[in-house]
């Protein structure tokens, strides 16, 4: 899918509320508008640019609870990585070292689609990440 402009006019409150919104829906207590949230974030994942997805990221992972963090794992941050793994890995690892709720959301991280290399990556920093709970 190409990239949709559309993304782009989002501001950075608009990014927070629709992170807070999902996060809320996978709680099961959506709002009123957040029906389609859901979908909403699949489109994302596929025709947003690079540093939109890396904004919802953080800011969904900002919202969440350690529950909702899978979901956050298994969906935009494994496809950001898939398509954009060597531009984003490098900052991955910068927030892992920085923030722990972040790097235990990596715990949740498959291959989907990432090359080997940024995969190795990833592998290496959910095995620090352990290591460093224990």
């Amino acid at each position: 899918m190409p990239i949709d402009d559309r993304w782009d006019r989002l501001s950075d409150s608009d990014w927070d509320a629709f992170a807070r919104t999902w996060v809320a829906d996978l709680r099961g207590s959506p709002s009123d508008s957040a029906s389609d949230v859901g979908q909403s974030v699949v489109m994302m994942n596929f025709t947003a640019r690079a540093e939109h997805q890396w904004r919802f990221i953080l800011a969904a992972i900002a919202y969440a609870s350690d529950e909702e963090l899978g979901d956050i794992a298994a969906g935009p941050v494994e496809h950001l990585l898939g398509k954009y793994g060597a531009e984003y890995i490098g900052e991955v690892e910068q927030r892992a070292e920085a923030d722990p709720k972040f790097a235990r959301m990596l715990a949740g991280v498959w291959q989907y689609m990432m090359t080997d290399e940024v995969w190795a990556r990833v592998k290496a920093l959910k095995a620090r990440c352990k290591t460093s709970k224990d």
